[in-house]
């Protein structure tokens, strides 16, 4: 399987099934749709940090009275999630529209009226909310007493919306995958040990991480949590699956020979697992389709500073590590195109669209 070939299918499959949308108030006020990016505009916390501690001693006694910092320094930088903004700009990444709104995860409707998203803004834990397009318009949907609440994703029919929820707390672990309506009523729990799911076009599956067997690997189930199957079949970890606009081939995140992520792309039953692109010197994570299959978005990391990775914590790597947040996106022929600068410090993309009046 060439990823061209696959892309080939993927524009064919959309040109032959996909329906003309509209919002919700087409028949009194038709709006057209355009194509955009929802990311989170990171906010880092910036410093430095000593490689070293070296301990003090008093010179008379020789009895240790405490410890300083060495002179060799680490830049260090963490994204502070509670201040991250979500904003929408352009496949090309121009014309960023700032929507003054906090959060992580945004997902843009599929009739391109509403974001959702996640937050921690009003409750011990992250929760799922909800907004018109330009930030406006805001609701929480769940109320989650266990642990955070993340990783929203619609269903193709808008009627219903999946996320993860953690049912154990410090540190984070079980996450368990629910589905609710969208209007955030009837919750029902579809899986244990699940997050980052991710439907099929036609709404009949679900794709998610998950470390039941011991290392994070990509599963399938049916939109009932029934028939649970196993998609990747390696030793080494991963995460967020994004499935392909035909529901063909589902774009993953694994971990390289150097430790680093890069992007992957199987077909949607697990077979010819294959590598498209990583870097030595970044993570590559949360992948996103264009609408027509031609771009993979995603978010390309370097790490700063020393990892604090939280033992026990239930999450892939992609979602401890901090640093330099970027987006790209890569074509079918594997080309790679930087969308954000330094100054916007984008990530966690998700490709739709926006509707907007004529």
């Amino acid at each position: 399987m060439s990823w061209k070939g696959c892309f080939a299918c993927i524009l064919l499959g959309l040109i032959i099934t996909s329906p003309v949308i509209f919002s919700q108030s087409a028949s009194i006020a038709p709006r057209t749709l355009k194509d955009k990016i929802v990311f989170v505009h990171a906010d880092p916390t910036v410093g430095v940090t000593s490689l070293r501690s070296i301990t003090d001693v008093d010179m008379n006694s020789g009895a240790v009275v405490g410890s300083h910092g060495g002179p060799e320094l680490d830049a260090s930088a963490a994204s502070n999630h509670v201040k991250d903004e979500i904003e929408l700009m352009n496949p090309d990444g121009s014309s960023i529209i700032p929507l003054h709104i906090f959060g992580s995860d945004p997902m843009l409707s599929p009739d391109g009226t509403r974001i959702v998203y996640c937050s921690g803004r009003d409750t011990l834990y992250w929760q799922v909310y909800v907004m018109d397009a330009d930030g406006k318009g805001g609701k929480r949907l769940t109320d989650t007493k266990t642990g955070d609440a993340c990783g929203p994703a619609w269903s193709p029919d808008e009627k219903k919306i999946a996320y993860y929820a953690y049912a154990n707390t410090h540190p984070s672990r079980n996450p368990e995958i629910w589905v609710m309506d969208a209007d955030g009523s009837n919750p029902k729990k579809l899986v244990d040990h699940g997050m980052d799911p991710s439907w099929s076009p036609d709404g009949r599956q679900i794709a998610f991480a998950s470390r039941r067997d011991g290392v994070f690997q990509i599963y399938a189930m049916n939109s009932d949590g029934s028939n649970l199957h196993r998609l990747t079949k390696s030793n080494v970890e991963s995460s967020t699956p994004a499935w392909a606009p035909d529901g063909k081939s589902i774009a993953y995140v694994s971990a390289t020979a150097d430790d680093r992520r890069g992007l992957f792309v199987m077909n949607a039953d697990g077979s010819q697992p294959q590598a498209l692109v990583h870097s030595k010197h970044q993570d590559f994570c949360f992948p996103t389709w264009s609408r027509d299959g031609q771009l993979i978005i995603f978010t390309a990391l370097n790490r700063l500073g020393s990892q604090g990775i939280l033992t026990g914590e239930e999450k892939p790597r992609c979602e401890q590590w901090s640093g330099e947040y970027q987006i790209f996106a890569v074509t079918d022929d594997l080309k790679i195109k930087q969308l954000t600068n330094a100054k916007t410090m984008g990530m966690r993309p998700s490709y739709g669209q926006v509707a907007s009046a004529p």
